[in-house]
């Protein structure tokens, strides 16, 4: 599921003339990471503060991923690609994360939770790059 949001999203920006996203290992960790957390603590928000990395940044910083640009969708409630990515289209803050110009990179985490929702994360990236 993950590798076909990543297609849609990509059709999404190349309907509109962007680039597509290159998939990343970190973000897709950062990603998961997120996704698990918020099964367990069977909340959607950016943040979470009872768990270890509450934070977006915090994230980052932990997978090693030195960003000049980073941004993050979540979602649950959808049962397949199609529906989150219309979803997030819909929404125009996570519209604006799917088709931003600054974006180079991106990770998506899906996990199930215990009574079987599925949480969903995407981590939007750009290399911090030495001059």
């Amino acid at each position: 599921m993950e590798s076909r949001i990543l297609s849609l999203v990509n059709a999404e920006r190349r309907e509109r003339g962007l680039r597509p996203l290159v998939w990343n290992d970190r973000l897709d960790q950062a990603a998961k990471l997120h996704a698990r957390n918020m099964a367990t603590y069977r909340k959607m928000s950016h943040v979470i503060p009872e768990a270890k990395l509450s934070t977006l940044s915090a994230r980052a910083q932990h997978v090693q991923y030195p960003y000049a640009m980073i941004a993050e969708n979540i979602a649950l409630g959808y049962t397949d690609a199609e529906s989150v990515v219309r979803g997030w289209m819909g929404s125009p803050g996570h519209r604006r994360n799917i088709l931003s110009p600054e974006a180079a990179e991106i990770g998506t985490g899906v996990v199930s939770s215990r009574t079987g929702g599925l949480y969903f994360c995407q981590v939007f990236g750009r290399r911090l790059t030495s001059i």
